[in-house]
């Protein structure tokens, strides 16, 4: 029979819930980062699929009760409302309220967020590396969907190009403009934790070790996938069907075009290593999940799956590990077992996303430079920027600096920001004892973050 799963409901593809901290359970990346002057403490989905950084605004009503406490712009000295005319970076303002520009997005999993644009310090760094830089953030009004009901307090995005009708810069992208950052970066993720850094250079000694795929398009992180293999095996899809292969982070999963997802499928749930597959199927709810009771031993012994790009000799290899994730449920397998499910759902069109479930156990690097993408194999438990294969680099930082904000006159603000410090403090949003980078943490959760082709007007 169907036994009881010790997990949230899902809705859609999400499963929504308790922190969990472990990725087996799935969901997505988010950081810690600190926010305007006197700093406030915000957890973001890192989201290499849009462009928007978006938190929820203290006045919002229609917000859904997240980690942290909502982003307050007048208790900020460094925050700026965005105006209606003539907005910097380039932007467009689509939407304006009272004088001030306003947003509103859909992604592709149904949820929107709408509200007024500021733009704020964001820390950076440590020690003496430490920094803050303007950026632009979303102050949220109204969340539906998964925004609402998420963790995570909001999103960043980090994507390729600028994206719908405000055409808000990324971080990276202001990073670029204001301190000519090389316009590179790198994440690192485990089952449980990772890493993002910004900015650097190849370590030279480290740079055979890369696989590098060259970029097929500007909008997205894209690239030309031409074959899959299971076990050395193609699927025989024919190529067409895998335009537009995306690594997008704030998705899950992998999606395949439906030819190459049977072809994957058949091969998970017909080739199991203990004999016949059906002795150990686990049902769950969902008509579209595959799932086996298995050793460590067992899951190991499935075959790989390679996936072989436009322009490189070498494949990206996935192995059972990152094709499959765990499940909890009641009664407990036997002991020594666990519950895998396979990872890869039917995108229902052409076109393959590459989701942060696949790409766990290395640092991939994005080289929007040289529009590249680079592989290689890491310990992402133990990154540390340190460890990066980027050198020089910069990352987000979860501690709120106590110093006078740059934008502030030297001397005017610093009482007021000593006393906003102090009460921020109190109410836990204050800096963390000591300084380090943001880490990512792995929710219980999944969601397709990329944004649609248009804002929503």
């Amino acid at each position: 029979g169907v036994g009881e799963e010790a997990r949230p409901a899902r809705v859609g593809r999400a499963l929504a819930g308790d922190i969990s901290g472990n990725l087996e359970t799935l969901g997505y990346f988010a950081a810690s980062i600190c926010i305007g002057s006197p700093g406030s403490i915000h957890q973001l989905i890192i989201d290499t699929g849009s462009s928007m950084t978006a938190v929820p605004c203290a006045t919002c009503t229609k917000c859904g009760r997240h980690k942290n406490p909502k982003y307050d712009p007048q208790r900020s000295l460094t925050a700026t409302k965005l105006g209606c005319t003539s907005p910097p970076y380039r932007m467009r303002c689509s939407r304006c309220e009272n004088r001030q520009c306003g947003y509103a997005v859909s992604y592709t999993e149904g949820s929107q967020i709408r509200g007024a644009v500021y733009t704020d310090h964001v820390h950076f760094g440590d020690g003496a590396r430490a920094f803050t830089e303007r950026m632009v953030i979303g102050c949220q009004t109204f969340e539906t969907g998964l925004f609402k009901g998420q963790v995570a307090d909001g999103i960043m995005g980090i994507s390729a190009t600028r994206s719908g009708g405000l055409a808000s810069p990324t971080p990276i992208d202001r990073l670029v403009e204001e301190r000519q950052m090389e316009n590179i970066f790198a994440f690192c993720l485990s089952d449980r934790t990772g890493l993002l850094v910004l900015g650097g250079r190849v370590r030279p000694e480290r740079e055979s070790a890369l696989h590098w795929v060259p970029m097929r398009e500007q909008k997205f992180y894209s690239l030309a996938l031409n074959d899959m293999r299971v076990g050395g095996r193609s699927f025989g899809v024919d190529r067409r069907k895998y335009v537009s292969t995306i690594i997008d982070t704030g998705t899950t999963f992998l999606y395949l075009p439906p030819d190459a997802y049977r072809k994957l499928r058949a091969s998970f749930t017909t080739n199991c290593p203990w004999g016949a597959c059906a002795t150990r199927k686990h049902k769950t709810r969902y008509n579209d999940e595959f799932c086996f009771a298995m050793s460590e031993e067992e899951r190991d012994k499935f075959a790989d799956l390679s996936l072989h790009f436009d322009g490189s000799a070498q494949a990206l290899v996935l192995t059972p590990r990152e094709y499959t994730y765990e499940i909890r449920v009641r009664p407990t397998p036997p002991a020594g077992r666990t519950v895998r499910c396979l990872a890869a759902f039917d995108n229902k069109h052409n076109g393959v996303v590459l989701g942060a479930a696949v790409l766990r156990n290395r640092e991939v690097i994005l080289d929007r430079a040289r529009r590249r993408v680079g592989f290689v194999r890491a310990d992402c438990a133990r990154a540390q920027p340190h460890t990066s294969i980027l050198a020089n680099n910069t990352f987000l930082s979860d501690r709120c600096g106590r110093a006078t904000p740059l934008d502030a006159p030297a001397g005017t603000h610093a009482p007021r920001a000593r006393q906003l410090q102090a009460r921020l403090a109190e109410t836990a949003i204050a800096a963390r004892a000591a300084a380090r980078p943001a880490p990512w943490e792995a929710w219980n959760r999944t969601a397709a973050r990329t944004e649609t082709a248009a804002m929503v007007r």
